[in-house]
């Protein structure tokens, strides 16, 4: 990491873009995944060499985004960050000055551990919740780099009314909902099949009526990085509980699958999205009611 400070950026990625090649030729296991997953959803428009190269663009997305979150792991400001083109702070802002707090939808997409750094950089009084990684030096070595950052990180399991708190409080909180997790959730469309998807976002929006904005990272074709903040989504209320808990988290999840149709090869797709079927649903039944229950 400290090396990496002073290699010019642009061979920097360079190299590591001719790694990410490599990697992808040897890594069965994960370009399979990527390659099913692309063409799960592309398969009908799109050749096999098509989707082959789409799969090898989101190998090579993901390592120079990794590369450049390694290199800049020492940077504390803004104004260090010289290759971000911030659009539409305005939604974020507005939302943010009515102090009830904001609730940051954000997906997989580009560097989006950098999306999840920027609003404390802006100003933003930010807090997110973590899920500790396999890897203790790799998961220190970002938990301390969000905190130096100004993020406030909450240990996942560390209590639902902590998160109520912060967003009370007026804090922007982060959240991602477009990977299967074993956390609480409901089937949802995702690229025409269903997908299990967590119903946290829903529910913090029902519980606090903090207003929901999306906010996306991606990577230009010039290796800038554009951080887009998007109107708020308001929450649909008709006094079903369970209907708008379903009803709100499609909508969320149109709206991150409305940015990946735009820049596809910008996603995770080695992610295992549609991992849990219908034929699952019966181990969640419970659940749901559970989920129900608490939030009358």
């Amino acid at each position: 990491m400290f090396t990496l400070r002073f290699i010019p950026r642009r061979p920097l990625l360079a190299y590591h873009s001719m790694w990410a090649r490599l990697a992808f030729k040897v890594l069965r296991k994960e370009r399979t995944k990527t390659i099913t997953n692309l063409t799960k959803v592309f398969g009908h428009e799109k050749s096999p060499k098509e989707i082959y190269r789409m799969a090898q663009e989101v190998f090579v997305n993901q390592t120079v985004n990794f590369t450049d979150y390694i290199a800049t792991a020492h940077c504390t400001k803004l104004s260090q960050f010289k290759f971000f083109d911030i659009i539409g702070e305005e939604n974020l802002k507005k939302e943010y000055d009515k102090g009830k707090g904001v609730i940051c939808l954000m997906s997989h997409t580009g560097a989006w551990e950098f999306s999840a750094i920027l609003p404390p950089l802006m100003g933003y009084t930010t807090s997110a919740v973590s899920r500790s990684l396999p890897n203790q030096a790799i998961d220190r070595l970002i938990v301390e780099a969000r905190e130096r950052r100004g993020m406030k990180n909450i240990t996942r399991g560390g209590g639902y009314k902590v998160l109520l708190e912060h967003i009370t409080k007026g804090d922007c909180f982060i959240i991602m909902i477009d990977q299967d997790t074993k956390t609480k959730g409901v089937f949802v469309d995702f690229f025409g099949k269903k997908a299990f998807t967590p119903l946290g976002a829903a529910i913090l929006a029902k519980k606090t009526g903090a207003p929901l904005v999306p906010m996306f990272m991606r990577r230009t074709p010039e290796n800038r990085y554009e951080f887009s903040i998007q109107p708020a989504i308001p929450y649909i209320n008709t006094g079903d509980d369970e209907f708008d808990l379903q009803y709100n988290t499609q909508q969320y999840t149109t709206c991150i699958e409305n940015f990946i149709k735009q820049y596809p090869t910008q996603w995770v797709w080695m992610h295992e999205r549609w991992k849990t079927t219908e034929n699952d649903v019966e181990k969640y039944s419970s659940d749901k009611k559970i989920v129900v229950e608490k939030i009358k």
